[in-house]
């Protein structure tokens, strides 16, 4: 449910379910953190590229995933969280195609991310408190640093979506392209750094997120012991049993 596309300098990863809207399973995850690991590893790539299939980024996490974390009395790590560490940890550039939604970790992951080329009608939303649980994937640290306290909270707290030129405004796109061209657009520019020093953009990278690296893994050390607490929270378990019903995804 990953697709991975191979060219000359670049690994392009595809998240492919497209009839679940590109929502991420354990598996999908540990297939992203695992392709990231290899495409840092790889001294003939210099960018890694995200994107969804059928003009969807993600829908998020699984909430199918979520209900059986939720009853497992002996839950295992994260799956979401070991691959969010994985590009926080990741040395090469990493650009993100968005068109459609993303929502959830769809968002979050994108504050990892050194390049976000937004479709105009893409949707970014962290419903996290609507359904009972709290932020995850170091976004507590990283969108108050990305976007400011004030848009963080907005989007963390009060469960509001941001969409077309508000996302580039915001901080969490860098370039914003008419629906349908983001994946050729961040394709695009992983070609241009492909034609670049692969220790110098490594280098480059590593000094520029050196000042809050170490603030963002211990987030996402404190975020992983609430959202453990939050999942298995009375209104988690309401809110999920109340999407289970509907016939609309969640956004």
């Amino acid at each position: 449910m990953i697709e991975i596309r191979h060219e000359a300098g670049l690994v392009h990863l595809v998240i492919a379910r497209a009839e679940k809207k590109n929502a991420l399973t354990r598996e999908m995850y540990a297939e992203l953190a695992r392709e990231v690991d290899q495409a840092a590893d790889d001294p003939t790539v210099n960018a890694i590229v995200i994107t969804g299939q059928d003009g969807v980024f993600t829908a998020g996490n699984d909430l199918d995933d979520f209900r059986a974390r939720a009853t497992d009395p002996n839950p295992k790590p994260s799956a979401g969280l070991a691959f969010i560490e994985r590009l926080m940890m990741c040395d090469t550039p990493i650009i993100a195609g968005v068109e459609g939604l993303a929502i959830g970790i769809g968002t979050t992951m994108l504050m990892h991310c050194d390049v976000v080329i937004a479709a105009e009608s893409a949707l970014f939303r962290t419903p996290f408190v609507d359904l009972g649980l709290s932020p995850e994937a170091a976004s507590t640290v990283m969108m108050p640093l990305q976007l400011g306290y004030r848009r963080a909270t907005d989007l963390l707290i009060m469960g509001e979506a941001v969409t077309g030129q508000a996302s580039l405004e915001s901080g969490i796109a860098s370039q914003l392209v008419p629906d349908g061209a983001a994946t050729e657009e961040a394709l695009a520019t992983a070609r241009r750094l492909a034609s670049k020093s692969r220790e110098s953009l490594r280098a480059s990278k590593r000094l520029l997120k050196a000042p809050w690296r170490e603030q963002a893994l211990a987030a996402l050390e404190r975020e992983r012991a609430v959202f453990a607490h939050r999942l298995r929270s009375p209104e988690c378990q309401n809110a999920l049993q109340t999407i289970s019903r509907r016939t609309t995804p969640i956004r």
